[in-house]
């Protein structure tokens, strides 16, 4: 149970909590799917790379649900079919994620939910108790996670918000606790809950708990992740270098790293356009595409760049979600 002190405590902690930069809103249905089976209790790297993989090498085979279905049944419901399964949709051998994928497309098929307006409309109105059971292994933490990327205002009882309000209150809550004293937090700073949820997970992916104040490690935290105006890179090329408005220290960036990693995003990244590139690539390489005379590179879009695949990867998670590819110049070629 939680008392009143307590939502007192975790109100002050959350206020000083700074909004979100991402939106992971999600309007891809057989993306949520995936995603639903793939993004949780797997390190973020793996995710964004198993997503990155389904987007760019079979999600454009795939028509609608019964596609998928037909692609599954290829392999036998069996753990070396499942395997083989997995390695194909995301790859890694993930394969007991092969079989909840199966089990969660056979319960939307149940219910009648085949594409992104059904399930946006299934979420608005489903409880975790019509959920639970469903599909062996997915918890009340997945459910939340899906119900929120279709706009649904709550907050997920995953790792990093247990971690948050224990190390605010001292202690930890039960699921239904933690999602109460948040969503009753997030009421009375009159904030969204998903969002008040998203900043909470935007830092706690970036890194572990200190014993500090948990509201200033994230207020820390945020401010190592929210890329500068304009940021030149490490001579290793290991950083970020996040440019808007300045076409010089892109093209000196470019110039200096022929062989790294390219994001191209609205100034305030969001979910709905964040794509990778390779830094050859023509469509955002000014040396090597044919552009009209005074073509503007990082005052329309960011450019955000990296030496590192896997660098780039997890700054777009922090800042707005996993990136889509670059069909053209296939920057997870190598996955």
């Amino acid at each position: 149970m939680v008392s009143e002190e307590d939502i007192a405590v975790v109100v002050e902690a959350c206020r000083e909590v700074p909004d979100p930069v991402g939106d992971y809103l999600e309007d891809d249905f057989l993306v949520n799917l995936v995603a639903t089976v793939v993004d949780f209790q797997t390190h973020t790297t793996a995710v964004a790379r198993a997503l990155l993989h389904f987007r760019h090498r079979v999600r454009s085979a795939l028509g609608s649900v019964d596609d998928l279905v037909e692609l599954m049944e290829r392999w036998p419901a069996t753990k070396d079919g499942n395997t083989a399964l997995a390695e194909y949709l995301w790859g890694y051998k993930m394969w007991t994620r092969a079989q909840m994928l199966r089990d969660l497309v056979a319960y939307f098929i149940s219910l009648g939910v085949t594409d992104q307006e059904q399930l946006r409309v299934w979420a608005q109105k489903a409880s975790f108790a019509d959920f639970e059971g469903q599909v062996r292994g997915l918890g009340p933490a997945v459910f939340q996670w899906l119900v929120m990327r279709q706009g649904v205002d709550t907050v997920k009882p995953d790792v990093h918000v247990h971690r948050f309000v224990g190390s605010v209150l001292g202690r930890q809550l039960s699921d239904s606790d933690a999602v109460a004293v948040l969503t009753e937090a997030a009421r009375r700073l009159r904030r969204p809950g998903t969002r008040l949820d998203w900043a909470i997970w935007e830092a706690g992916r970036l890194g572990s708990v200190r014993p500090s104040s948990p509201a200033a490690r994230l207020g820390a935290d945020r401010a190592v992740s929210r890329p500068a105006r304009s940021s030149r890179a490490q001579a290793d090329g290991t950083a970020v270098a996040s440019f808007i408005e300045d076409d010089a220290g892109y093209l000196a960036w470019l110039e200096a790293h022929p062989d790294g990693f390219v994001l191209n995003c609205e100034k305030r990244p969001m979910a709905r356009y964040v794509v990778v590139h390779r830094a050859s690539c023509r469509s955002i390489n000014p040396t090597l595409a044919t552009v009209p005379t005074g073509k503007s590179w990082t005052f329309a879009y960011r450019k955000v760049c990296a030496g590192d695949l896997d660098t780039l990867i997890r700054w777009s998670i922090a800042a707005a979600g996993p990136p889509s590819p670059c069909g053209p110049c296939k920057p997870a070629g190598g996955l």
